[in-house]
């Protein structure tokens, strides 16, 4: 840049801020006289009305009076808290105590479920007196009682039934199985329980070779000397009750657990072997009595150890078509077929 382009920047950039500072100027002036217009019409305007005056004295008071009263109204809500609570508090402590005194008390007790006791031995084993107060009532034990006096029951509930019962429901015993020990004959339950001690035996399922651990009495549960024989027992009742022989097997004999035994419909010994598999076996024993193997009236002797393989006597011929066991991988054909032969 030369020095004649830097005199004429100089110069523009002079003139600039004069202009600057002369529309400052101006603008102060301005301003100066708003200002003194303002004053003189100030001056010039008439003095303000009474009525005015009182007016606004008027809407002053009133907001002054309506801060007060929102004041006042935080205050009472507040106060309003507390009362209500402590309202709540005395209405509860009334409550609690008609609750004990009063309300909830007993006016029946209801008996649910069949059983072979009347309502009344139901209630008089249970040693309630009908007046209890349920809030009171402490119900723990009274299940028990009713277990240990009435002991053709399998399973009790007891549980209050607001807002004036009990109720008592109860589970027969259905027989399931006798077993001879100590010269006599005892009937247990599906629960394992003792329902009768006698000479005879009731018409269920007959266990040989059981050995209880201890004494047993009539409403006692019981279990075996050796536990393997309750683990064995309650398998076999369950597989005989899921394949519906519940009617059928009139005996088992556990003596030996490799070399388990059953009869069906006091006709037809049947040799299990050991517990495995006994769902594929009890499968088997159903399509050989269902599809006409055996005859109704026919006494032989079954074995399905081998669950692949039924042997029977006298000679019989039947192939019977079960799948293969769980365990087992299926023959090339695509099935297992078992042959009920002569040995």
């Amino acid at each position: 840049m030369n020095s004649a382009e830097l005199k004429e920047k100089l110069r523009e950039e002079a003139e600039r801020s004069a202009r600057a500072a002369q529309r400052r100027k101006a603008a102060q002036e301005q301003s100066r006289r708003q200002q003194k217009i303002s004053e003189q019409t100030k001056k010039q305007l008439p003095p303000q009305s009474p009525v005015r005056k009182q007016r606004e004295e008027e809407l002053k008071r009133r907001q002054a009076q309506e801060l007060k009263e929102r004041k006042r109204r935080r205050r009472k809500r507040g106060s309003n808290v507390v009362y209500y609570i402590a309202l709540g508090l005395i209405a509860f402590a009334i409550f609690a105590i008609l609750s004990v005194t009063v309300l909830f008390n007993t006016e029946q007790i209801i008996i649910v479920g069949d059983s072979d006791y009347t309502a009344e031995e139901i209630i008089a084993a249970s040693e309630l007196k009908g007046d209890e107060n349920l809030v009171r009532l402490n119900l723990s034990g009274t299940a028990e009682k009713i277990l240990n006096k009435l002991v053709c029951l399998d399973r009790v509930k007891v549980e209050k039934a607001y807002p004036a019962a009990i109720r008592i429901t109860v589970t027969r015993s259905v027989p399931m199985a006798n077993f001879y020990y100590g010269g006599k004959n005892y009937v247990i339950s599906h629960s394992g329980r003792v329902m009768r001690i006698g000479d005879d035996n009731e018409p269920c399922m007959n266990v040989l070779g059981y050995v209880p651990a201890e004494s047993v009495i009539v409403g006692s549960f019981v279990y075996a000397e050796d536990e393997h024989q309750d683990e064995l027992l309650s398998q076999l009742s369950v597989a005989i009750e899921a394949g519906g022989l519940s009617d059928k097997i009139t005996a088992v004999n556990i003596t030996d657990p490799i070399e388990l035994k059953m009869t069906y419909d006091d006709r037809v010994e049947i040799y299990l072997g050991s517990i495995l598999q006994i769902d594929q076996k009890i499968k088997i024993i159903n399509e050989l009595m269902d599809g006409g193997y055996i005859a109704e009236t026919e006494k032989i002797t079954l074995d399905i150890s081998d669950p692949s393989r039924a042997r029977q006597r006298p000679i019989t011929s039947a192939v019977v078509t079960t799948p293969p066991p769980e365990d087992e991988e299926p023959e090339e054909s695509g099935e297992t077929t078992g042959e009920v032969t002569q040995e």
